[in-house]
């Protein structure tokens, strides 16, 4: 009885320790290919601050006006997305450039605006925007940018689903 005491406690000190080393970020890896595709932002939210903050996104419009936005990212990473017009919204598409990097286990999403610019001289355009992914299935991902506010950090999450 002594050794399955004992026993009992060495497995319940094993599974403490290797569950106190583990990574409590429990953050998603997703390859470049499973970004490839056509994209709808159904969901652009800020998280962290209270009441009602006015937020430009991606210094191009409203926040709100990224809901239903349309994001095309084909495989040779010169990609697009398209805002719909009306209501204080600036309709159109934008022309990007997008990466996917995984550093010390955390993928972010990248992008720069290309519009104006020649694919020869995207390497020139020092701007752009880096978000982190927080969540990735086959048909979805969700990603989060920090922002200054108020002396305190807070999120806009972007929701992204495949069409």
């Amino acid at each position: 009885m002594t050794i399955t005491k004992n026993l009992t406690a060495l497995l319940v000190a094993t599974v403490i320790f290797l569950v106190s080393c583990s990574s409590s970020k429990n953050a998603p890896i997703a390859p470049r290919k499973d970004f490839k595709g056509n994209w709808t932002i159904t969901s652009a939210r800020l998280q962290g601050a209270d009441g009602k903050v006015n937020v430009t996104a991606f210094d191009d419009a409203a926040l709100k006006c990224f809901e239903g936005s349309e994001w095309v990212l084909p495989n040779n990473g010169y990609g697009s997305y398209t805002i719909n017009g009306g209501a204080d919204c600036p309709g159109g598409a934008r022309q990007i450039i997008w990466s996917q990097r995984v550093n010390g286990g955390t993928t972010t999403f990248n992008f720069k605006k290309m519009d104006g610019v020649k694919k020869s001289d995207s390497k020139h355009v020092q701007e752009g925007y880096s978000l982190e992914v927080t969540s990735f299935t086959e048909n979805s991902f969700v990603a989060q940018s920090p922002i200054q506010f108020e002396g305190k950090t807070v999120y806009i999450v972007y929701t992204f689903e495949k069409r």
